[in-house]
């Protein structure tokens, strides 16, 4: 007959983890590993496996034979992609999932491997220095502290126009721009936007106003577009330089923390004097809710400026909203329109 574990001395006590703790340990390794995922995005696009992939299907051991690797090792990485939802696995075959087939095969019309090959080279690497940028960041607009001008060069712009594209397109359904004539793109980078904008609306115009060293990428995209006789591209420095003319609706669009508030709120007003009766000022961008702790690529993208030294980081609903109407305008209203991308605008009665 057997004994109860009392009677044999060997009592299990209760000191393992519950199952809330059980949750709270996995969701801390899924944090603690999430560089991992990107990591393994950012050799998927390095390797060019989604053009080997390109609508065929492919054995580990054969992708392995094309680049070169141990087929053990790439049957290893390519488990990896499936697992992050880049590939599909069936039986031992792989193919290129459908966000990749979209975004990550050259030729597309919205290919983002250009961006995720600057997030590789640039973001990432100084995202390791984060401890040390958030040591010694300093608000303000002091160009003299900002060594880093790689994020807003040209080639830093270029790999991102698709993606700014992107936007412009569907900034253009949520918000109807058949009532203006001409927009001001400020800060418009390689006009993106605007020949978004322009393709979407045949009557409307744009001036693309940026700092000198982007103007000829610029012009040169929308010449390709055969956009030059409705978009024009000057170069200029909003801080130092007067605003064109002859617009009635204004766009800033990932614009707000290459400069201080004070700075800002002194362009808003400007702004505000040069629009026409009824015209428009829009803010485009990764803004924050006023709880300051949603969307969540927007609260990380705030480090993404503290990690380049950027004078200020990305604000509130509220904010934003607050700086609007001290410059006078009216009828502010916020909505999302391409997650987590926020459209904030006001009229000049």
């Amino acid at each position: 007959m057997n004994r109860s574990r009392q009677e044999q001395g060997n009592t299990m006590k209760n000191t393992g983890l519950n199952l809330s703790d059980t949750k709270n340990l996995h969701e801390l390794l899924e944090l603690m590993s999430a560089y991992q995922k990107s990591r393994v995005l950012f050799t998927f696009v390095e390797l060019k496996i989604p053009e080997i992939l390109n609508k065929e299907k492919l054995t580990a051991r054969q992708v392995a034979q094309i680049k070169e690797i141990h087929p053990l090792a790439m049957e290893r990485f390519l488990n990896a992609c499936a697992s992050v939802g880049l590939l599909k696995k069936e039986k031992d075959d792989y193919s290129n999932a459908e966000l990749t087939e979209s975004f990550l095969v050259k030729d597309k019309e919205f290919y983002l491997g250009g961006q995720v090959e600057r997030h590789r080279k640039r973001s990432s690497p100084v995202w390791a220095k984060l401890t040390t940028r958030l040591k010694k960041w300093e608000y303000g607009d002091d160009e003299k502290t900002n060594p880093e001008t790689e994020d807003q060069g040209s080639e830093a712009m270029t790999e991102q126009h698709n993606l700014a594209l992107m936007h412009g397109f569907e900034l253009a359904k949520a918000f109807d721009f058949s009532k203006y004539k001409k927009i001001l793109d400020l800060g418009g980078g390689t006009a993106a936007a605007s020949i978004a904008l322009c393709k979407s609306y045949s009557k409307l115009e744009s001036i693309v106003f940026d700092l000198p060293e982007n103007v000829e990428v610029a012009k040169e995209l929308v010449r390709k577009e055969n956009l030059s006789n409705r978009i024009s591209v000057i170069g200029g420095d909003f801080k130092k330089d007067a605003l064109p003319d002859d617009f009635d609706a204004v766009l800033l669009a990932n614009f707000m923390s290459v400069a201080d508030a004070q700075a800002n709120q002194k362009l808003l007003k400007k702004i505000y004097k040069k629009l026409p009766r009824q015209g428009v000022c829009l803010l485009s961008g990764w803004i924050i809710d006023n709880s300051h702790l949603a969307p969540q690529i927007s609260i990380l993208f705030c480090l993404e400026d503290v990690c380049w030294n950027a004078p200020d980081v990305e604000r509130s609903e509220k904010v934003y909203t607050e700086w609007m109407k001290k410059a006078g305008f009216s009828k502010i209203k916020c909505e999302t329109y391409l997650e987590p991308t926020k459209i904030l605008y006001g009229i000049k009665a």
